[in-house]
């Protein structure tokens, strides 16, 4: 089955369930189908064709996003937060002859941007479907190809993935099992369904029969309203959960009855997870590793044993297989570091129009992740930072992640990270930027440091900062601590 005949299916079957809500609107199983169907109808005479989807992040989306699957044509999501020449590079470089766009996006640009398409289909909040101009052009794509996402563009540029209808719904079904969703469960949607983590909430709940909350950060106060209205399932980057906790009187009001916290994007600190225990104590907290490359997920931390590995990744989702390996591709002992490799039914097609970048992906069946990582003795595994992150300092290569953790263990702040940057002799030395604590002390920083790290790893130079260096997906990677590092250069 295919991720709309999941839709139909519900609607058959409970046509009155809600299965969105967005502000005050909510549509029903049945409504959402007769509006894929709608939608599909204008496309159904084109066959296994892009068509690029410009909406923002609501009700309308989904519904394009299902009719594109229904009509057996291949959904381009266009991330909403993308400039206009962002957009222009990713349709030109793809050669995308077929849109559907909202009211909303079509009013943020010239209509000379809609030119280029041959096919322009409008949809709007009441549900009608305007055919601005429509030319069926046959396109030659990959027989299994349903959905193109693309990377967040952590260690470069961002990259199509191309995901099947299996990818989908293997992965959805995976995260099912794993978080225990049923039709009665609401999920908060306050991520961005352009891109992966987003995209996987959309297939769980629709395939489980659930219902699916549509809300954003923008405006916290409507955030908590969102999630009393209630949602039983949160979803959240740990950036989403560290905003949201700054006010512990309305996260303890709004959380009261949710049952699940799950996040992505990154390592759950031991102290958001506190926290979150200490205003809800019968949450389920269950951090998830993945990869847009895996259709979103690999691998999760059982929210009981969380305590305990809460510096790891856990173990593999259902349906998938992880293992390390050394540079000889040869399977290491655990606690030997290596990089983390996966196969499954969710492991990507390819990458778009990109035959090298995937022989290098995919390997014997095997998805190359470019994460460091060690297997523990009990079939979990833990990541030690991005392969591509080690930086050459000297003639010493070393993982700036295991700095960072080594210097904010031992020392009064909030947090560290480690920027690389130029230096004469050496190639590169490494600089400290540091969101302080009220007990932070800079001498006392390079004091430890000169005393307890070898001394090509001296910075040269701390600087203290008031916010995370996050990239637009709300990650920290080596990219964005280097561009906001570059930013606060710039602004000394």
């Amino acid at each position: 089955m295919k991720l709309d005949q999941y839709v139909a299916k519900h609607a058959r079957e409970t046509p009155q369930r809600i299965a969105l809500e967005e502000k005050s609107r909510s549509i029903s199983y049945a409504h959402l189908d007769e509006d894929i169907n709608t939608i599909a109808t204008e496309i159904e005479d084109f066959d296994q064709c892009k068509f690029a989807i410009f909406a923002e992040s609501g009700i309308e989306y989904i519904r394009a996003l299902m009719a594109v699957y229904r009509s057996n044509n291949i959904a381009v999501p266009l991330p909403v937060e993308l400039t206009e020449s962002n957009i222009q590079q990713i349709l030109d470089s793809n050669r995308i002859n077929n849109i559907i766009v909202t009211e909303q996006q079509y009013s943020r640009f010239e209509s000379t941007f809609f030119d280029r398409f041959s096919t322009l289909i409008r949809i709007s909040k009441d549900s009608s479907v305007k055919n601005l101009r429509k030319n069926v052009i046959s396109e030659n794509n990959n027989d299994l190809l349903r959905l193109v996402m693309y990377t967040s563009g952590t260690t470069g540029a961002p990259k199509g993935v191309m995901l099947s209808d299996e990818n989908l719904i293997s992965n959805a079904n995976s995260i099912i099992e794993v978080l225990s969703i049923t039709p009665e469960d609401k999920a908060a949607q306050v991520i961005s369904p352009h891109h992966a983590f987003g995209n996987s909430i959309v297939n769980s709940q629709l395939v489980a029969g659930g219902s699916i909350a549509i809300g954003g950060l923008t405006f916290l106060k409507s955030t908590f309203e969102l999630i009393e209205s209630g949602v039983t399932i949160f979803y959240g980057v740990p950036s989403t959960y560290r905003i949201l906790l700054k006010y512990p009187s309305s996260f303890q009001k709004a959380f009261r009855n949710v049952r699940l916290a799950a996040s992505a994007g990154g390592a759950m600190e031991t102290e958001i997870t506190k926290k979150i225990k200490e205003l809800n104590e019968n949450i389920e907290i269950i951090p998830m590793y993945g990869q847009t490359e895996a259709t979103a997920r690999l691998a999760y931390v059982p929210s009981e044993e969380l305590e305990e590995y809460s510096d790891t990744i856990g173990r593999p989702i259902p349906g998938v297989e992880l293992d390390v390996v050394d540079d000889n591709r040869n399977t290491v002992e655990p606690g030997i570091t290596g990089e983390l490799i996966a196969r499954g039914k969710n492991i990507l097609i390819g990458y778009l129009n990109d035959e090298e970048a995937t022989r290098k992906k995919i390997i014997d069946g095997w998805m190359y992740t470019g994460d460091l990582a060690q297997k523990l003795p009990n079939g979990y595994f833990k990541l030690l930072g991005r392969k591509d992150d080690l930086i050459k300092v000297a003639d010493h290569r070393i993982n700036p992640r295991e700095v960072e953790k080594y210097i904010g263990k031992n020392n009064e702040v909030s947090d560290v990270f480690v920027v690389p940057v130029d230096h004469e002799y050496m190639g590169n030395a490494i600089s400290l930027m540091v969101i302080p604590t009220e007990d932070t002390e800079v001498e006392t920083l390079y004091s430890f440091c000169r005393k307890n790290l070898p001394g090509f790893l001296c910075p040269l130079e701390i600087i203290l900062i008031e916010n995370l260096p996050l990239s637009k997906s709300g990650k920290i990677s080596n990219r964005s601590i280097i561009e906001a590092y570059q930013n606060v250069k710039t602004n000394m």
